[in-house]
């Protein structure tokens, strides 16, 4: 073996000390950097209010797989169910109770912001003061029928038609405000236990079929089925067409008069952050701007990606402005619209 030169010794000592330096630095950056020295070795809860096999808690918990992963500290992201009232349970938590230091982040039910207008006396948030970290769809919900005669808003405006619901909820509410805008005659049968439920009885003849058919559910649990042709969508309820129904007639586009148009945008807009997500107010804005970059930088995750194609998960991601801006919209309704949703949305019968 040759003997080492004086030269090759001083340059490998020069290389070891920049190795040392670059990593002295790096852990001196990470140290300085507040936002992750909090995260590191925490858990942040991730809180929604709806129970396992919803559309919610399945976004939900896809999440706390890879949300971790972009939080500078690399926290670990737990999913926490907090069910009751419909998702208001869990949204009031998350706004007045949780800590409001970046460890506790919520997914809420859009349909629950309009509760300070509809039922000011009992609502004790705002929305708007939420810190949004974006949403991770845009939803859109429909009418679907298992019966025959049923294929077209014509259809639906020929006779009586009977459709489910699970209390006061998306299913009753959305046939009330078709029945206001559109005319049409639904009897609606209380008491089924979830949209399953509503779907095997539609498929043995007991119902016609239900509201309240979001999109997002039709893709992971039955669109195999309605490609198939078992059941029919003959309408949708966006602000938007759902680009994959772009053939079926969306009801927002069939209102003529612009407090029709504002009553469907007050009831129905929220739709349009379907799966939002949240930090409590007071959050340092710091930590917002990083769960706010972790949230973009997950959506843009490839594993995230593949999982959300995996198991047929709509992902359309909304930016916090975006959110903000439609809130800050439907809170301008105007008095005379918001009473006639508040007949609709009868606070007596929750």
């Amino acid at each position: 073996m040759a003997p080492r030169r004086h030269g090759q010794s001083l340059i490998s000592g020069y290389v070891a000390l920049c190795v040392g330096m670059i990593a002295f630095n790096g852990g001196a950056a990470a140290q300085s950097d507040p936002v992750a020295s909090f995260y590191k070795g925490k858990t942040v809860y991730a809180v929604v209010g709806s129970g396992a096999g919803s559309s919610f808690e399945l976004y939900t918990r896809v999440a706390t797989r890879y949300l971790g992963h972009h939080i500078p500290g690399n926290p670990t992201v737990v999913l926490q169910q907090m069910v009751g009232a419909g998702g208001l349970k869990a949204l009031n938590y998350v706004y007045g109770v949780a800590p409001k230091d970046g460890s506790v982040i919520g997914m809420l039910n859009p349909t629950n912001t309009i509760e300070p207008l509809i039922d000011p006396k009992r609502s004790t948030f705002d929305p708007r003061k939420f810190n949004w970290l974006g949403s991770l769809n845009t939803e859109v919900s429909t009418c679907g029928f298992w019966a025959k005669d049923i294929k077209t808003v014509d259809d639906l405006k020929k006779r009586e038609v009977v459709a489910g619901a699970t209390g006061f909820s998306g299913p009753k509410i959305e046939a009330r405000v078709l029945t206001d805008l559109l005319g049409i005659d639904f009897k609606v049968v209380d008491g089924y236990s979830g949209l399953p439920a509503m779907d095997l009885a539609a498929e043995r003849g007991e119902l016609d079929g239900h509201c309240g058919f979001l999109v997002s559910y039709i893709k992971t649990t039955a669109w195999e089925a309605y490609k198939a042709g078992k059941f029919s969508v003959p309408l949708q309820l966006g602000l938007a067409k759902h680009p994959e129904l772009p053939n079926v007639p969306n009801a927002y586009d069939l209102l003529k008069s612009e407090p029709d148009r504002q009553l469907f945008k007050l009831i129905m807009g929220p739709w349009t952050y379907g799966r939002g997500m949240v930090a409590p107010p007071g959050t340092p804005p710091d930590r917002v701007a990083a769960l706010r970059k972790a949230f973009k930088d997950m959506v843009a995750d490839p594993e995230f990606v593949n999982e959300a194609k995996r198991i047929n998960m709509e992902i359309q991601p909304l930016e916090p402005a975006v959110i903000d801006k439609l809130l800050n919209e439907i809170f301008q309704t105007p008095p005379a619209v918001i009473e006639r949703a508040q007949a609709l949305l009868s606070v007596s019968e929750r």
